[in-house]
C-alpha cells in the first residue's frame, strides 16, 4: 500500500502479524518494523515463561506492552503506580524503577551521551524551557543542580496555535491541564524540581530570577516566534544555554545562506523547518555571544524511530 502524505511517500506492508512501513521524504527515510498477532503473543508467553514472571503481569493496569517491557513483578505498590501511569498520556519516557517505565512518545534515555550533558550541575540553578513530562528537568537534578525549574504552559489551549486552528479548539480541549504526568514523576522520584507555569514569550528576569543553565529541548520548531523565545531565554541566562532541536541539513547544501521552510504550525504544531546554519544564527542573533555545536545526530519517535537530525548547541552569555 504506498501513500503519499504532506509530501512524504510511505510503503506499508503487512503479513501474518508483520508489519513493514518505509517513509520518504526529501529530508531522509525511515523504517518501521512491527510484531503482532497470535505467533508474536505466544513467543512473548514463551519469553515471558522462561523469565520466571507471572502471566498476569501482562493484563496489569498500565502497564508497559511486552514488546517494552518482559518482566514487571506488579506488587501491591507497583499496581497504584502503574494505575496512575494508564491515567495520562505521556510525551517523555520516564524510568520509575523496579522495571516500571512510563509509556512517552520519545525516550530519550538511550540516547543521553549524544546530548553532551555537564557530567555535574554541582550548584548550579538550571531553567528547563516547555518541560512537559519532565524529563530534563529531572536529569538536570540527578546531575546535582542546586535548583531546578521547569517551565511549561497550564492547557493545551496555550499553545502556539494560527488562529483558525485556535478557533476550533473543542470543549474536550479547553478542560485538559498540562503537569499531571509531571506531578506522578516528580512525586515517584523524590524530586524537588519546581513545575511553574509561564509562556516563554512571558518569560522575564523578574519572574523566576536569573539561571546559571537554560534549556530548551525540541521546541523552537513549535513556535511562531523562536526568536522572541531565544531572546528571552538568553535574558535569564548567566553562564550558558543548551539547545537541542530538529534541524535539516540538507537545507544548508542549497548555499544562500540561513533558511526556515515555513510549515505554518498546522502540525501539532510545527511551524519550521531550519537549516543547520539558521538555528545557529538565531541562537547567536538572540543575545548570546558564542555558540557552539556539541553534536548531531538522528533521533525519532521511541514506536517510530525517524531519521530527523537533531543538532545540539551550546550558547555562551
Amino acid at each position: 500500500d504506498l501513500q503519499q502524505l504532506h509530501g512524504r511517500y510511505q510503503m506499508v506492508l503487512n503479513f501474518g502479524g508483520f508489519g513493514l512501513s518505509v517513509t520518504l521524504s526529501s529530508f531522509g527515510a525511515a523504517l518501521h518494523v512491527t510484531f503482532k498477532g497470535p505467533v508474536w503473543d505466544g513467543f512473548v508467553r514463551i519469553v515471558k515463561k522462561m523469565r520466571g514472571t507471572a502471566t498476569q503481569d501482562s493484563d496489569a493496569p498500565g502497564l508497559p506492552s511486552d514488546e517494552e517491557n518482559l518482566s514487571v513483578t506488579v506488587s501491591a505498590a507497583n499496581s497504584e503506580i502503574l494505575k496512575q501511569i494508564k491515567s495520562t498520556t505521556w510525551y517523555h519516557t520516564l524510568d520509575f524503577g523496579n522495571g516500571i517505565k512510563t509509556p512517552g512518545s520519545f525516550d530519550h534515555a538511550p540516547l543521553l551521551d549524544q546530548y553532551k550533558l555537564p557530567a555535574r550541575l554541582d550548584g548550579k540553578r538550571v531553567l528547563d524551557v516547555a518541560t512537559f513530562d519532565g524529563f530534563w528537568a529531572f536529569e538536570f537534578e540527578k546531575r546535582g543542580a542546586k535548583e531546578v525549574f521547569a517551565l511549561d504552559l497550564d492547557r493545551p489551549a496555550d499553545l502556539d496555535w494560527p488562529p483558525k486552528r485556535r478557533a476550533q479548539i473543542t470543549e474536550a480541549e479547553k478542560a485538559l491541564r498540562f503537569g499531571r504526568g509531571f506531578e506522578i514523576a516528580k512525586n515517584q522520584l523524590k524530586s524537588s524540581v519546581q513545575r511553574v507555569v509561564c509562556n516563554v514569550y512571558d518569560l522575564e528576569p523578574e519572574k523566576f530570577g536569573m539561571f546559571d543553565v537554560v534549556h530548551s529541548g525540541d521546541f523552537l520548531i513549535h513556535i511562531s516566534n523562536p526568536v522572541k523565545a531565544l531572546q528571552n531565554m538568553a535574558s535569564v541566562c548567566k553562564e550558558y544555554a543548551l539547545i537541542s532541536d530538529a534541524c535539516f541539513p540538507d537545507l544548508d547544501a542549497v548555499g544562500v545562506g540561513p533558511i526556515l521552510i515555513y510549515h505554518g504550525g498546522r502540525d501539532n504544531p510545527t511551524w519550521w523547518w531550519p537549516s543547520v546554519n539558521a538555528l545557529e544564527n538565531m541562537i547567536l542573533d538572540a543575545g548570546f555571544s558564542r555558540v557552539e555545536m556539541l553534536n548531531r545526530f538522528t533521533h525519532g519517535y521511541r514506536a517510530r524511530p525517524g531519521r530527523w537530525q537533531h543538532c545540539v548547541f551550546k550558547a555562551y552569555k
